[in-house]
């Protein structure tokens, strides 16, 4: 018996996809203007291009997930379901360490995208455990006579 994962997976992750492709632009192409009239940071002190590098290395690698996750839901249901997955997984490692750190989004910016994030983290959490309901449905179905 093969279960078929719902097709939300892929849209979801195509969506998702597309979202990380734009913040990759955000983050980079976009990196001066991103950080200092929507994240607020100061870029006049010495820390500045500091703080650009390391944005430009985060939309670097929004590109890489974004270009994952449009690639494995077009080919691979159950890959961009295990990506899908690994994502809040990755993102609370990184907010352990900021917490292990001393550091919280509370600093000098004012990070709006925080918000859009914990929608897309949401949005990943529901997309990863709601073709379990689905995929049992249809493992019932099958067994019934």
């Amino acid at each position: 018996m093969t279960l078929q994962y719902p097709i939300f997976v892929s849209v979801v992750a195509f969506a998702l996809g597309v979202l990380d492709l734009l913040r990759g632009v955000s983050h980079t192409l976009l990196s001066f203007y991103a950080a200092s009239d929507v994240a607020g940071l100061d870029l006049s002190g010495p820390t500045a291009f500091d703080q650009l590098v390391l944005m430009n290395a985060f939309g670097a690698a929004n590109f890489l997930s974004g270009a994952a996750l449009i690639y494995l839901s077009l080919r691979d249901r159950l890959g961009a379901l295990l990506f899908l997955a690994v994502i809040p997984i990755a993102y609370l490692t990184a907010g352990i360490g900021l917490h292990l750190n001393g550091t919280d989004l509370l600093g000098q910016g004012v990070f709006p995208g925080r918000y859009m994030m914990a929608g897309y983290i949401t949005l990943c959490f529901i997309t990863v455990f709601a073709p379990l309901g689905v995929m049992r449905r249809q493992a019932r179905s099958k067994l019934s006579f």
